[in-house]
């Protein structure tokens, strides 16, 4: 489950680098407060009178009142994308590896004039399960705080965001559609090879009474998987970020951060390290399966020949256990009188006595069949016709049958 998780991590990153949310019983300005203690880094080249370029082209921006932010990896220093932002803009991030030791996501904090407060919450991961079976079987194994039903987005403010922006001191004021950026994240997705997994984008506006609005934003994403024994499951993950400032500068604001957004530029050397660590991980996972299947041919080898062992000591009990019982019958009764007997009760009840060698064991068959085969539950099978073998039939061929033989 870890690694299949761990592989859709860099989905992520082209939404503004997420991470997992608040305590629900915190206003957003303690949360800023708990924020303020964490280390974030900040990397905002700016060239003056020159045109600036972006991190990995030679292409000029437009103006020269912006510059660059760059998002990167605390393990190997390399960078994972960038973007630029106004030069007014205080913009700082933070690496973290809640999912996995090797991939990021990024918290990002940004400060400006107006009043302008922006940030993300960590993501949070979930996996539904359709076996209930299934998801027993991975709350025992210590996933059960990642066991979840995919739920809407509405739901998700209602659980989230209303309580916190009220307790902020704001109203909500309407739903917000933002089309290009939604249409942005696709056409990501789609070029990153997540084009069949499913989006939904939602965002409301909110406003106090100090004169600021606010943008609270959910991106949630979805894709099923299936498992090993065609059992399926579904991955879903979500981040929710705020946007604050002045109500007079809120649709500015708005449009440069999206068109920040839509300038990101991947690092080809960290597409190039993720590719080398998918092949890694998936090497490393086929050494596991084929140690894994050696180990269980192993126990099974010793299962078989401990069985066989067993079966073996049996039949020289059984045959012990007939020889004192017709020596007994036959210094009792006469020679052949164990042998008469069972032949004159399998008569009266109309049965023959058989000898599977499959067991060992004789067993009791109904009489009048020109054959019988047996498998080594002592299931049995009446046959007329002598070309016929059950190991043939498709629908008995899920065990071994073998034709048994009168005992006497």
């Amino acid at each position: 489950m870890k690694t299949l998780i761990t592989i859709l991590i860099p989905c992520l990153l082209f939404i503004s680098c997420m991470g997992g949310s608040t305590p629900n019983n915190k206003d957003l300005s303690t949360y800023l407060d708990d924020r303020k203690s964490d280390t974030y880094e900040s990397e905002d080249p700016e060239v003056e009178g020159e045109p600036l370029t972006n991190a990995f082209s030679s292409k000029p921006l437009q103006s020269t009142s912006k510059k660059i932010h760059s998002l990167r990896d605390a393990r190997t220093g390399l960078i994972v994308n960038s973007a630029p932002y106004p030069s007014s803009w205080k913009v700082i991030s933070k690496p973290y590896y809640t999912m996995d030791q090797k991939i990021p996501s990024f918290l990002i904090e940004i400060q400006g004039p107006n009043h302008l407060m922006t940030f993300n919450t960590p993501t949070k991961f979930f996996a539904s399960y359709q076996n209930p079976q299934m998801a027993q079987i991975m709350n025992q194994y210590g996933y059960g705080n990642m066991t979840r039903n995919i739920v809407s987005n509405e739901q998700l403010f209602k659980e989230e965001v209303d309580e916190r922006m009220k307790n902020s001191g704001f109203s909500f004021v309407k739903q917000r559609n933002m089309p290009k950026e939604e249409s942005f994240l696709r056409q990501r997705m789609q070029a990153k090879g997540f084009g069949q997994a499913d989006l939904e984008y939602t965002a409301s506006e909110w406003k106090n009474d100090k004169g600021q609005k606010a943008l609270a934003r959910i991106i949630k994403i979805a894709m099923h998987q299936t498992l090993a024994g065609s059992e399926n499951m579904m991955i879903w993950f979500y981040n929710t970020d705020y946007i604050f400032v002045d109500e007079d500068h809120f649709e500015d604001t708005l449009n440069e951060l999206l068109a920040s957004s839509m300038k990101i530029e991947d690092n080809p050397q960290w597409e190039q390290y993720m590719q080398q660590l998918k092949q890694q991980r998936a090497y490393e996972n086929q050494q596991r399966m084929q140690i894994a299947a050696q180990q269980h041919q192993q126990r099974m080898n010793a299962q078989t020949a401990a069985f066989n062992a067993h079966q073996e000591k049996m039949k020289g009990i059984w045959a012990a256990q007939d020889a004192n019982h017709a020596a007994f019958m036959n210094r009792n009764f006469g020679v052949g009188s164990d042998t008469s007997q069972k032949q004159f009760i399998n008569m009266i009840n109309e049965q023959e006595t058989v000898y599977n060698p499959l067991t060992g064991n004789n067993y009791q068959v109904d009489a009048g069949s020109t054959e019988y085969w047996m498998d080594s539950e002592g299931n049995y099978i009446k046959n007329e016709d002598l070309f016929y073998t059950p190991n043939g039939d498709i629908n008995l061929n899920d065990r071994e049958w073998v034709k048994v033989k009168g005992a006497y």
